[in-house]
């Protein structure tokens, strides 16, 4: 007999984002384990999460094939236009039923893209990017606006009924910029919003009974603002054929972090914007996201709709061990990966240090600097912005608090790619921001509070310096800006410290302006430096800092660095002149 009433499953939705590369729980630059991560974790909880919901969808959403040293191996020796590149297999192995592409996608041009998905065994969707004439053929038959999702439902005492689901999926079109030698002429990439919406119209219109979108972009952060071009993870939630969305690019977690608290109608504790149920997992496979999506079909009209949903965030614990088929799989480029890690990438005349970097100038990060100044002048280059002095604000990592402490430190000689991993160890990308002569004084300001008062030290002249250190203010929160001088005299009260502060022996006027490269965390708010809030970002770098020293060596001639420290500022007030 034919049921006239209403029948209730459930779909789940996995979801994997920004996992770059991390494959296993192991980081290459220092050489140790890191529990916590890697994608041969999150297949425990991947295999967990399917056997609770047999109806289910597992999602890859972007920043896949970059961002490690196993990535960057597989670039470089990997011969990926014969073999299945390893990522790639493990996402087979894993059974992924469909992927979107990230920004990163596109560092290693088309070719390498084409040549990356050719033996992926799951479709790869890309709503907003439309390939010209002179991209490679072999990609056009690989993408899809639309990926398509075709059930047979069976409730009691009936018939099996169908369920078509539907997956888009959209990528930043702010890659035209990042990896314009790449794409230019090649690709066409449309607005977001207005191509999530054409597409889900279209499922809709062909007969999907759930569309999902898979954004490879996330939310403004820390403010009331939803408004912006390259994070319009807002905007897409209120685009009314969806019924879950999947968000990425940023690196958060979703469900349970409070930095979209400040957009109206966004539920960080139910994983909510605007009403549709959302998840972001984080970053090197550090959680999984699901939807669960209880689905009602009505016998009489035929049709499904989504009843309820609930949103979660697994985290890989650090004590969880990874799936050892993965690991098995992995050995071979993991192995590989180790030698190409001790390859030297160029030399250093002088050494690099960051152990002194709280007291004086540091050569380790006066290194960064030099880098980021050198991609920040490409960045406003490829923007024509105008021609405004450029500065660069970098803080060191691992720095030490006495004078036998231990602090990263290279000596001169050969470079190799795990030196310039432990130089910088945090997934940062490079922004250059616009500021005034006060809000540069007020940005070191900041910074000085780094130090302690003069008042309270004593004894012998290095120990003063030693002394002299905030511990409870982080090594990653001392920015120095390289470009001006200055002094930080440690007589005067906090927010008056910075004496003597000049560009090219010129005092700093309040309304003289500047561009400042800084890494992504200080330019949206990381460490509540005044004036940095990602309201006055003017160009944006695509690749992680790590990327950029590498690059940065790869430029220079002979691929060798040799630029001597220079004092640019200095503790005063107390005896602490002179290299400690």
């Amino acid at each position: 007999m034919p049921n006239h009433g209403s029948y209730t499953t459930s779909l789940r939705i996995m979801e994997t984002s920004d996992v770059h590369g991390q494959l296993l729980s192991y980081d290459y630059f220092s050489e140790q384990n890191k529990p916590g991560l890697g994608l041969a974790a999150t297949a425990l909880l991947i295999a967990e999460a399917r056997k609770e919901a047999p109806l289910n969808l597992l999602i890859e959403n972007g920043d896949l094939l970059q961002g490690s040293a196993l990535a960057d191996w597989a670039v470089a020796e990997f011969p990926v236009a014969q073999a299945t590149h390893p990522i790639i297999a493990v996402l087979n192995q894993l059974k992924y039923d469909v992927a979107n592409l990230g920004n990163h996608e596109f560092n290693f041009g088309l070719d390498f893209l084409a040549h990356s998905y050719r033996d992926a065994e799951f479709p790869i969707v890309s709503s907003n990017l439309q390939l010209l004439e002179q991209a490679p053929s072999a990609l056009a038959a690989q993408l899809t606006p639309i990926a398509w999702f075709d059930y047979s439902v069976t409730p009691p005492s009936s018939a099996p009924v169908p369920l078509k689901v539907a997956v888009i999926g959209v990528v930043p079109p702010q890659i035209m910029q990042w990896d314009q030698h790449h794409l230019e002429h090649k690709v066409q990439v449309d607005d977001m919003l207005s191509s999530a919406r054409d597409a889900a119209r279209q499922a809709r219109h062909q007969g999907a009974d759930v569309v999902i979108l898979a954004a490879h972009t996330g939310m403004p952060k820390h403010t009331a603002n939803p408004e912006d071009a390259e994070q319009t993870g807002w905007l897409l939630a209120g685009i009314k054929d969806i019924d879950a969305l999947l968000l990425g690019h940023q690196h958060e977690v979703f469900p349970g972090t409070n930095v979209y608290d400040l957009l109206p109608e966004v539920n960080s504790n139910l994983g909510t914007i605007r009403g549709i149920p959302a998840v972001q997992p984080g970053i090197y496979g550090s959680h999984l996201g699901i939807i669960d999506l209880q689905l009602t079909y009505d016998f009489a009209d035929k049709k499904w709709q989504v009843s309820d949903f609930q949103t979660s965030v697994r985290a890989v614990n650090d004590s969880m061990h990874e799936a050892p088929v993965i690991k098995q799989q992995i050995d071979p480029a993991h192995k590989a990966t180790l030698d190409f890690m001790q390859q030297p990438i160029g030399q250093t005349l002088v050494p690099l240090s960051y152990k002194t970097a709280r007291v004086q100038p540091s050569s380790a990060v006066q290194f960064v600097q030099r880098a980021q100044a050198w991609q920040a002048q490409q960045l406003l280059t490829a923007h024509g912005l105008a021609d405004l002095p450029l500065l660069s604000a970098a803080a060191p990592f691992d720095a030490a608090f006495a004078a036998n402490d231990r602090a990263t430190t290279i000596a001169a000689g050969p470079i190799t790619r795990g030196a310039i991993g432990d130089l910088y160890r945090y997934p940062n990308t490079l922004d250059v921001v616009k500021v005034n002569g006060a809000q540069l004084k007020a940005w070191l300001e900041h910074s000085a509070e780094g130090l302690l008062s003069a008042a309270t030290v004593a004894g012998k002249q290095s120990e003063q310096c030693w002394s002299l250190i905030n511990e409870d203010f982080p090594h990653y929160n001392f920015d120095m800006i390289l470009g001006v001088d200055y002094n930080i005299d440690v007589r005067q009260p906090v927010g008056d410290r910075i004496v003597n502060l000049t560009y090219r022996a010129q005092p700093v006027a309040a309304d003289d302006e500047f561009y400042v490269a800084t890494n992504n965390y200080r330019a949206t708010g990381g460490g509540d430096f005044p004036s940095l809030d990602g309201q006055n970002i003017v160009a944006r770098g695509a690749d992680m800092l790590s990327d950029v020293l590498l690059g940065y060596i790869g430029s220079l001639p002979e691929n060798s660095y040799q630029e001597q420290i220079e004092e640019h500022w200095q503790v005063i007030g107390i005896g602490c002149g002179g290299r400690i």
